[in-house]
């Protein structure tokens, strides 16, 4: 059986969902080596290091800090483009190894038959 890609989806720069979905993020290693942090909508705040950090509920974590480590594990941060754009935030805004993806990216992720997605 071929190796799952796990998406964590995030819309919203709440702490308490950022939170839950970084730390699920961060736990999805334990099942795959692929997992993908798609951000969009206010998600994509999450990644803007020129706004302020949270710390992630239940641990001792900044936010900014918490999608760094999911980087330097190897987890991939895929940014909506459009979304960058309605929230005013350019790309040198995002936190260093962060990607821009445009919709049809997404859909190539999001429509793999190995993939499993998780939504906050």
């Amino acid at each position: 059986m071929p190796d799952k890609i796990i998406v964590v989806h995030l819309t919203s720069s709440d702490p308490i969902k950022a939170g839950k979905a970084l730390r699920f993020a961060k736990s999805a290693f334990d099942y795959s080596a692929t997992v993908f942090l798609l951000l969009s909508a206010n998600g994509v705040l999450v990644a803007d290091k020129s706004k302020p950090s949270f710390v992630v509920p239940t641990t001792q974590t900044e936010s900014l800090d918490a999608v760094r480590e999911f980087l330097k594990e190897g987890g991939r941060v895929l940014v909506g483009v459009d979304d960058m754009k309605s929230l005013n935030v350019s790309a040198l805004d995002l936190i260093a190894g962060c990607e821009q993806a445009e919709a049809k990216y997404f859909f190539n992720i999001l429509l793999s038959d190995e993939a499993a997605i998780m939504s906050w």
